[in-house]
């Protein structure tokens, strides 16, 4: 069963989660020669991180997103794009009409085969498909150690979990796709700042975390609150945005 992000607090998810190195969306914008004017497609847009990269690049933008609180808190924050229901099995869009589609952090809750078709046929021959991956970096010493300590509790009350394993299959995506042109990879380090008081809610955020069953989360995100007390006030976390790119086949592919 497909997890649901109405399970989770639109707003934190709005303030807390990771968003995307603007180079790294400069890179896409370049590569797949994105001009303003230009329609992308946002697939599982949450709350409109990437949507509101792609915006400032004078783009307009389609953000797909199936979760109502999402979808609410999006069209509230970025009144220029236009926030529709559908999941990238279904996009309200016809034959041929993006430039690009662009997902982040989202490409492993969808069923692959029928995305890749999905997704081929609103693309104009030659667009792009962009996925987007925030990745936790290296960090100072200190800081690495209280984040490994959160890290081992996290791992150990969640276990095995299938979204945890889909979402670090595609640290290694497909490098041929049916339809499309051979993969491009680029990595792009970036920094954000964030309240350790905060830590909690953060990982409140995430699909793998809001799926665990009560008592279990409630334990487990009160554990990672009496960790993130250890730790300084304010946090400079050290990420990347990972990219993954493939271009539609052109007219004759």
């Amino acid at each position: 069963m497909r997890f649901s992000f109405e399970n989770v607090s639109a707003t934190d998810y709005d303030e807390l989660r990771p968003t995307y190195a603007p180079e790294a969306v400069a890179w896409v914008a370049e590569h797949a020669r994105l001009e303003p004017g230009s329609l992308a497609v946002d697939l599982a847009a949450g709350t409109g991180q990437l949507s509101r990269r792609f915006l400032r690049l004078g783009l307009r933008v389609v953000a797909v997103e199936p979760a109502a609180n999402m979808r609410a808190v999006l069209a509230t924050n970025l009144p220029d794009v236009t926030a529709v229901h559908g999941t990238a099995e279904a996009i309200p869009l016809g034959e041929g009409e993006a430039d690009a589609v662009v997902v982040g952090n989202a490409f492993h809750h969808f069923d692959a085969e029928a995305a890749f078709a999905e997704i081929r046929r609103v693309l104009r021959p030659e667009g792009a498909l962009a996925l987007f991956w925030a990745r936790t970096d290296r960090h100072a010493d200190g800081l690495r150690l209280g984040i490994r300590a959160i890290d081992e509790v996290v791992e150990r009350e969640r276990g095995s979990s299938p979204i945890v394993e889909a979402y670090r299959a595609w640290y290694e995506p497909p490098e041929h796709v049916e339809g499309f042109a051979t993969l491009e990879r680029r990595s792009f380090a970036t920094t954000r700042r964030m309240a350790s008081a905060r830590l909690a809610a953060l990982f409140a955020t995430s699909s793998d975390i809001a799926s665990l069953p009560e008592p279990q989360r409630a334990r487990l995100l009160d554990r990672i609150g009496e960790l993130a007390a250890e730790l300084p006030e304010t946090l400079e976390l050290a990420e990347r945005s990972d990219v993954q790119l493939w271009f539609r086949d052109g007219p004759g592919g």
